[in-house]
């Protein structure tokens, strides 16, 4: 079985967006996926966030690519994240990270495990496919 190691460090919708889309396709080919996140991301694997990014753009353009969004039926980064869980790819926060963002292991999503950098490593070291957003 192939192997996706993929890393976030961002925690900008578009990098969050297509990692997600990453992780379910891999799953989808019947591979073994494992997104690791770091940094400001770890925000969105939190209760308070849920999967909601944070859009770097002005009000008028986030309200536009919304808007898009749901025009053309895309599916938006929450509802990608419960599907990914539900297909059963596995994701990992950085402990570290949480600390720094100020939450804890009981403030992360169901699913959700704790990781290191060690961890990400070992796990690169045996992918097929590496993947950093």
């Amino acid at each position: 079985m192939a192997k996706l190691t993929i890393l976030l460090a961002d925690n900008s919708m578009d990098k969050f967006y297509h990692g997600l889309v990453l992780a379910i396709g891999g799953k989808s080919l019947n591979w073994d996926v494992k997104f690791f996140v770091t940094s400001q991301a770890v925000i969105l694997f939190t209760r308070e966030m849920k999967g909601k990014s944070k859009l770097r753009m002005g009000f008028f353009a986030r309200t536009f690519i919304n808007f898009q969004m749901k025009r053309m039926n895309v599916p938006d980064t929450s509802k990608l994240l419960i599907e990914a869980i539900k297909e059963g790819v596995d994701f990992y926060v950085d402990e570290a990270g949480l600390k720094l963002a100020g939450f804890s292991k009981s403030d992360l999503l169901d699913g959700i495990k704790l990781s290191d950098t060690i961890s990400f490593l070992e796990e690169a070291k045996t992918s097929d496919v590496v993947v950093t957003l």
